[in-house]
């Protein structure tokens, strides 16, 4: 099964372009809002977003997915979860999840469901489908020790960025782990250009490859 994503525009009223051309090119999810102009301090570059307050975030990413917040989930002993996020910035947010439980994985993709080209609306939000995902192209053995050379093995042990540069088109690239009951967490905007940050770009990229789902990394 091949299931890709980028982005088609969709205003905030739930308009949406025509189907794809014959080209089979990927689609994905955006909203169309004005970008404010950048500011001194926006050049300069600002404090990271606290860990805290990001968690709150990614909480209310999974509510609006209908997930439940890794974070606050009670795994059964063995289980392993990851999830991949692209979020807060014009486009609907959608995640990469794979689980795995005594040696077995599975991986899903969490986006906003189209039909007949169509982002489907409900109470005027749009409504999330959790789409299976073929195993990665590498196998499994090969995905996972990818991850694990890029900082994610038993938990994510990536640096956070002490400052960045906010790009009024960019978004935000969070990478969340529990396993058992440790929760861990990267994320990075766009911009970022640390060694930590171009690592979790580059797993980005390799979902891409792997799985043949385009979250929208740079």
């Amino acid at each position: 099964m091949k299931v890709l994503f980028i982005v088609t525009m969709v205003v905030l009223l739930g308009g949406v372009t025509g189907p794809c051309s014959s080209d089979d090119k990927p689609r994905a999810i955006i909203a169309t809002l004005a970008s404010p102009s950048p500011t001194s301090a926006d050049r300069d570059g600002l404090t990271t977003i606290p860990y805290d307050e990001m968690l709150g975030k990614v909480a209310g990413l999974s509510k609006q997915a209908g997930i439940v917040n890794l974070k606050d989930a009670n795994l059964p002993n063995g289980q392993m979860e990851i999830r991949v996020w692209k979020a807060f910035g014009l486009a609907y947010p959608r995640c990469i999840v794979l689980v795995i439980m005594y040696g077995n994985a599975r991986a899903s993709v969490v986006a906003p469901k189209i039909s007949q080209s169509k982002a489907v609306f409900r109470n005027g939000n749009p409504v999330y489908a959790d789409t299976p995902l073929n195993a990665p192209r590498s196998g499994w053995d090969n995905f996972f020790s990818y991850l694990k050379e890029h900082g994610i093995g038993s938990s994510i042990e990536l640096a956070l960025d002490k400052r960045y540069v906010p790009d009024p088109d960019g978004e935000e690239l969070i990478l969340e782990m529990k396993n058992g009951s440790h929760h861990s967490m990267a994320y990075y905007n766009d911009a970022t250009s640390t060694i930590d940050g171009k690592k979790a770009f580059d797993v980005c990229k390799q979902i891409r490859n792997e799985f043949d789902v385009n979250l929208g990394c740079p």
